[in-house]
Order: structure tokens, then sequence, then C-alpha cells
């Protein structure tokens, strides 16, 4: 199994308008998605760089400051994540049975666009391993769900080889 690249990262940011301005107008990335929060602004903003990018998202910016109803984990202003990616079903399985023989797993979700195994690091910064999932299943019209991971199943819908890019 081996890392192939940084799929993306996500920033918990104390104001989501002003840093999805900074972000879409000074930096040029596109807004792709979001995720509606409780009030006129959105919980979660997903960001690509247009036209380079073959992600579904390469930048997350996610409300700090939240209701514990819509975000139990609020971290503040920074990091939260890292994403990894791997390059077939294969890899993200045998790296989630690494990951939880070291007791390091947190979570693990099919998010639509990536089926995704969550842990910490030594030092406890939160790592996500993912496989981005064909391109032709994802939909920016349908809301973002997490749902279980199932990688069986995914390897009966998509077979063992690498992901369309």
């Amino acid at each position: 199994m081996t890392i192939r690249r940084v799929n993306h990262i996500v920033l918990s940011v104390a104001d989501i308008a002003v840093s999805t301005r900074f972000y879409r107008d000074i930096l040029g990335l596109e807004v792709v998605d979001s995720i509606p929060g409780d009030g006129p602004d959105p919980f979660m903003v997903f960001l690509r760089t247009p036209e380079a990018s073959d992600n579904h998202h390469d930048l997350g910016l996610i409300r700090a400051e939240a209701p514990d109803a819509v975000r139990p984990d609020a971290a503040p202003p920074g990091l939260l994540h890292v994403a990894f990616e791997v390059g077939t079903l294969d890899e993200l399985a045998e790296v989630k049975e690494r990951l939880e023989a070291e007791g390091r797993v947190k979570e693990t979700y099919d998010q639509g666009m990536h089926l995704s195994v969550y842990c910490t690091d030594p030092d406890g910064i939160e790592i996500e391993v993912m496989w981005p999932t064909p391109r032709d299943s994802w939909s920016y019209e349908e809301p973002i769900v997490r749902k279980p991971l199932d990688i069986d199943g995914a390897r009966r819908r998509w077979g063992s080889a690498p992901a369309a890019r």
C-alpha cells in the first residue's frame, strides 16, 4: 500500500463567509458544493482549483463555531485534517487493517465522492486516508451524506481496479 498524493485538506474556520470569499475571490478557487448550516451561512463549503483538479474538492472549510447538535467535535480555527489518497480499494482495506491493529481508527465512511478511514497520528493530528470513487458516481445535486463504509460492497460495485482519474 502506498499513498498516491495529498488529495485535500479541511480547515476549521472562524467565519465561513469571510474564508470562502478569501479562497474564492482572492486565491481563485471555485465553490463546488456546500452543506447547509443552521443560519444563512453554510456549515461546510467545498472548493477546488478550476480546470486543473480532478478531485471532488481540494479544500474544505468547516465552521469552527457550530451548535453541538450540528458539530459536537467543534475545533478551533486551524487544520482539521489532511486527506491522503490511495490507488485501490484493496489498498484502502489494507491501511484500514493496519490502523485498526494500531488502535488509531476513529471513523470510517462512504461519503459519496470518496471512501474514507479517519485516524490520528502519534501526535493526535487527524488524518483521512481515502479512495476516490469514480467521477460518474459523484453528484453535486444530491446532499452529501455519510454512510457506513462497506469496502466489500464497493468492490462489488467498482471492482478492485484504481479509480478513473
